[in-house]
């Protein structure tokens, strides 16, 4: 019984070591190399649907990084271009995991290679790039103060 509970206790202690690992790209750089291409490979679901199981497999791709994209955007250290940190305010939070949320739905229907799924997925998904860019980009005082 000691022996599991001592494992136990040094499994909490690694699981919450502080990681070594430093974020190098900036919040613009993550916007521009990953959320702008994979979403709008996406949204283009909605104007001409994939013809073949390739075209699906890289729409389903690139829904599971832009859902994936959630954890780099809040990995702890990043910074936007500014060199400021990137928020961690509940709202920024918020808007986060609807992009990410938006993003496993599209990721679920393309899995199915339903595109009409896929374009009811895309409106939750400009949504919440919306109205974070809403709040965060376009709002330079909300930034500081952390809501729109």
């Amino acid at each position: 019984m000691r022996i599991l509970l001592l494992l136990l206790l040094a499994g909490t202690a690694v699981a919450q070591a502080p990681s070594s690992y430093r974020p190098y790209a900036s919040l613009a750089d993550i916007m521009a190399g990953v959320l702008l291409p994979k979403s709008n490979a996406v949204f283009d679901v909605t104007k001409r649907a994939p013809k073949d199981d390739v075209e699906w497999t890289a729409v389903q791709t690139d829904a599971a990084v832009l859902a994936e994209a959630g954890n780099l955007i809040l990995t702890p250290g990043r910074l936007k271009e500014n060199g400021q940190p990137v928020p961690h305010t509940a709202d920024f939070r918020r808007h986060v995991q609807a992009l990410v949320e938006a993003a496993k739905a599209a990721h679920k229907a393309a899995l199915k290679k339903d595109a009409d799924a896929v374009f009811v997925a895309c409106e939750p998904l400009y949504q919440a790039c919306y109205g974070c860019h809403q709040a965060y980009r376009f709002c330079p005082t909300c930034q500081e103060a952390g809501h729109p």
